[in-house]
């Protein structure tokens, strides 16, 4: 027993004082098999449960040089999920590398196809090469196939973390015989034939140096499937549970962009498509009322407490283009509202963006007699020479260039395709239709949002935050965590913030029918944050949802839902800069459970886990306002006036000086003693505080224009706020004992 101690101790590193929390896990993809990084296997299904324990993915693509982990001390892992015809270049360079990693003290995770049991040329990789890895691990892989399971049951498994969405199919699906060979390693699920030990295979297995998923036993995903048959997929182990026990070494304050001062995150987009469609909803019979207008006035509006993105694409709105003075006077009228944030959908509306990465205008004289709105080309002319190569020259004529089901690359084709013109040219042009004072600072991505990394680079550096792609859906025909997308995706480092819900098109076969199906919106939100809060709310649609009255009832039911979740309301481009945070932030151990926080930017939410009994030590902790308590979390509200916080738990202390539970309103600079406190508040919406006071009795409020008011803390010494404030502007708040 003493020895097995000492093995687990010596196997499982914590991180030190001042020591920099490890929140990078090294992942690969394959550039042969996966096409593009977002469609790995990784980012598709593992990456949002790390992302929800903390953790950030770094891609490398397996078909190239493989990186130096030695001096990354920031690397606290590698996570290896492969498709079925992912074949490493050279499986014995791989496996070095690993063993490399393992030896000097990197976790490894291996989930499904590992890349280098085959290489490139067919040829079997031998098993006792592939065992270099895996004894250090903790099992051993035999070189029997186990193709036909027919007569195999599960004969062990651990229900923590096993038939979590899905239970496993009978009978099971094909299988390495592996068998745990180290004491310290743990079989989660094990099958075999009743009374024949010899038969016996380990198929999820966890050691303090990493974890291992047989092939098939992790989740059932399939691409194809999840767009034509997505109530089939899910997940038969626990992924949250999986990633935490092979990669989380010790409880560490995680970053959170789903909440803010306690109350979960509310953000709003509405895309400009179809800004100059007619409306057809029946008092507009034979008027031409655009959907822009019906959005406007139904949707926007009537909510002045709650903001929204609309990002207009520019060439609906350009008389060289296919704009109108009507789609003009409507784009000023949205933007003059306070609560609107305007944003740029390009100038062009990009479907396919890697259409364009090379050759563009090229490959785009294929498709020109296809646009309804005329191009740049005569359309005679394309459409002649359309023809005249699917006649004669088939070869030339591919439009094998699109994915995704579309015709044309992209909406409009007035103009040859220009990058500088999409990106910079389209901010230039909405900000013309912005009152003074404001500006157009959010890029939002059009089409599959998925620009290579220049257009992304270009938009950094014109100083704009960009955002789109992604998307959430969760609800009984999506009933699947499969369906949940990663925080965001990195072309060339820079942080692309994805959709935090799936928009109205989902809902309504792609705008074709069942225009009403985007009311079923709140099973997502509310799937998304019980039993994990994993995504903040997000209202995502389009303006072309004011074309039906059904489309625009929608919309309003779940605004009204959306009311009563009592979340904080932010623009696009604040959660933009709490997704930023995620990645930037250093956790810095300082000594047991005491930490450091650097490099935050705009995130000020930490979430400590399974956090029964514990809370903030005030005392020793510098720039910390407060915590609330959730699902077995907490989530700690850092000030936003403090550069570097220091945040100390400790078993549930009584309160000495005031702190915050909840707020409606973003809050900071804040100033506490026993006796009074003061802080700073903006936001949108009714102002709605929570703060816990030292000791019950009269307080006294104190707003900056407004006469002092007595508010009395109740016997639990909570002290409730009920503000009557202007929004979206900076106001001080006194309090101090009566």
């Amino acid at each position: 027993m003493m020895k097995l101690l000492c093995m687990l101790l010596l196997a499982t590193p914590v991180v030190s004082f001042g020591q920099v929390v490890p929140r990078k896990i090294v992942a690969f993809w394959d550039s042969l098999a996966d096409g593009v990084v977002e469609d790995s296997l990784i980012h598709r299904t593992l990456e949002m449960p790390l992302n929800y324990l903390g953790f950030e993915l770094e891609y490398y693509d397996v078909q190239h040089a493989l990186p130096n982990l030695t001096p990354r001390q920031d690397v606290g892992g590698v996570l290896i999920c492969f498709k079925e015809d992912t074949r490493v270049r050279d499986p014995e360079v791989f496996i070095n590398w690993v063993v490399k990693a393992i030896d000097e003290g990197k976790k490894i995770g291996l989930c499904g196809y590992s890349g280098f049991s085959i290489n490139s040329k067919g040829v079997f990789t031998s098993i006792d090469l592939q065992n270099q890895i895996f004894e250090r691990l903790g099992w051993i892989k035999t070189e029997n196939w186990v193709n036909y399971p027919y007569d195999y049951t599960i004969l062990c498994e651990d229900p923590t973390l096993t038939s979590f969405e899905k239970p496993y199919p009978n009978p099971l699906p094909g299988f390495y015989q592996v068998k745990v060979s180290a004491d310290d390693a743990y079989s989660y699920l094990s099958a075999g034939k009743t009374g024949q030990s010899e038969t016996t295979s380990d198929l999820i297995i966890i050691s303090p140096r990493g974890g291992y998923i047989s092939e098939l036993f992790a989740n059932n995903y399939d691409a194809n499937l999840s767009e034509v048959a997505p109530r089939t997929l899910g997940w038969y182990i626990d992924p949250f549970l999986w990633c935490q026990k092979v990669f989380l070494t010790e409880s560490f304050p995680i970053p959170d962009v789903t909440t803010l001062v306690g109350s979960r995150i509310f953000f709003a987009t509405c895309h400009g498509d179809n800004w100059n469609t007619v409306t057809q909803i029946e008092e507009y019979d034979k008027q031409e009322v655009y959907c822009a207008e019906i959005v406007l006035e139904r949707i926007i509006k009537p909510y002045p407490d709650l903001p929204v993105t609309v990002a207009i694409v520019a060439a609906d709105l350009d008389p060289n283009w296919v704009g109108k003075e009507q789609s003009r006077r409507i784009a000023r009228a949205c933007f003059e509202q306070p609560q609107v944030e305007p944003a740029s959908h390009t100038y062009s509306h990009p479907f396919y963006w890697n259409f364009f990465k090379t050759g563009g205008p090229e490959k785009e004289l294929n498709y020109l007699y296809l646009y309804p709105y005329g191009s740049w080309q005569n359309s005679y002319l394309s459409w002649f020479r359309a023809n005249y190569y699917q006649k004669h020259s088939y070869k030339s004529y591919d439009k094998s260039d699109l994915v995704w089901g579309y015709t044309i690359p992209r909406a409009y084709a007035n103009y040859p395709f220009d990058l500088q013109q999409e990106i910079k040219g389209a901010v230039d042009f909405n900000q013309c239709f912005v009152p003074e004072g404001r500006c157009v600072d959010l890029l939002v991505w059009s089409g599959d949002s998925r620009p290579w990394s220049t257009p992304v680079l270009l938009s950094q550096k014109i100083g704009v935050k960009n955002f789109g792609g992604g998307f959430a859906r969760f609800d009984a025909d999506y009933p699947s965590y499969l369906f949940v997308y990663p925080l965001a995706r990195t072309p060339a480092g820079v942080i692309q913030p994805y959709a935090a819900s799936n928009a109205e098109n989902s809902y309504t076969n792609e705008w074709h029918d069942s225009f009403y199906g985007f009311q079923y919106l709140p099973a997502t939100l509310m799937n998304t944050d019980t039993p994990k809060r994993v995504k903040p709310i997000h209202l995502y649609y389009h303006s072309y949802s004011g074309e039906f009255q059904a489309s625009v009832d929608a919309v309003l039911k779940n605004l009204a839902f959306i009311k009563t979740c009592s979340p904080i309301a932010v623009t696009t481009h604040r959660y933009c800069e709490v997704v930023e945070g995620f990645f930037s932030v250093e956790l810095e151990k300082l000594e047991q459970k005491v930490w450091a926080i650097r490099n935050r930017k705009g995130l000020q939410t930490l979430r400590w886990d399974h956090a029964q009994g514990l809370a903030v030590d005030f005392s020793r902790s510098v720039g910390v306002i407060g915590y609330y308590g959730y699902q077995g979390s907490i989530y700690i509200h850092l000030d936003a006036a403090v550069d570097q916080p220091i945040l100390a738990i400790k078993s549930q202390p009584l309160a000495t000086v005031p702190y915050l539970v909840t707020s409606s309103w973003e809050v900071w600079q804040v100033q506490q003693d026993k006796q009074k406190l003061s802080f700073m508040t903006k936001g949108w919406g009714a102002c709605s505080m929570k703060w816990k006071m030292p000791e019950a009795g009269s307080w006294k409020v104190k707003i900056e224009g407004q006469e002092e008011s007595t508010i009395l803390a109740d016997k639990d010494d909570q002290l409730y706020l009920n503000l009557n404030l202007p929004f979206n502007q900076e106001i001080k708040v006194s309090i101090s004992k009566s």
